[in-house]
């Protein structure tokens, strides 16, 4: 497993899991400074980690010198039900309505990116993250605006 390349992404424990061409699985541990105030992964965590998958996806292309820098990120938070104490009334985990928070601190978040198109000047990639048992906590996509080799420029 090699450490993230960025700061943020070493300071935060993300970890690269494996690559392959146009693919990055990236794997990053929750603690408790992530804590939202309602027992859950604050939503930007999730959002980086996102990020850097997709980023680290279209890294994996061949691309002959050419850089990439990300334009716009949509990301899609989905709440999935969990068993344990989050849906007593007394717990405190408890959610009106049941379910419980899409990821929870203390689990590690795992995150599948793919590039879906990669042209001359932009790309398009997708991410889930999901938590320890498979569940999907968020999806992900991004534009990327990519930048011919400086020689070319």
């Amino acid at each position: 497993m090699k450490a993230a390349e960025s700061a943020a992404g070493a300071w935060l424990g993300v970890e690269t899991i494996e690559t392959s061409e146009g693919e990055a699985v990236l794997r990053m541990p929750t603690r408790a400074e992530m804590d939202n105030g309602a027992r859950a992964v604050h939503t930007g965590f999730i959002a980086l980690l996102a990020g850097s998958a997709m980023d680290r996806a279209m890294a994996t292309l061949p691309t002959a010198g050419r850089t990439h820098r990300c334009f716009d990120l949509k990301l899609n938070f989905v709440a999935a039900g969990r068993q344990g104490g989050a849906g007593d009334p007394g717990s405190p985990g408890h959610r009106p309505g049941g379910g419980s928070p899409p990821s929870e601190i203390g689990e590690h978040l795992r995150a599948v990116a793919r590039v879906l198109h990669s042209g001359r000047r932009t790309g398009v990639a997708e991410c889930r993250v999901e938590g320890e048992d498979g569940r999907l906590v968020a999806t992900a996509t991004a534009s990327f605006i990519v930048y011919p080799p400086e020689s070319q420029s």
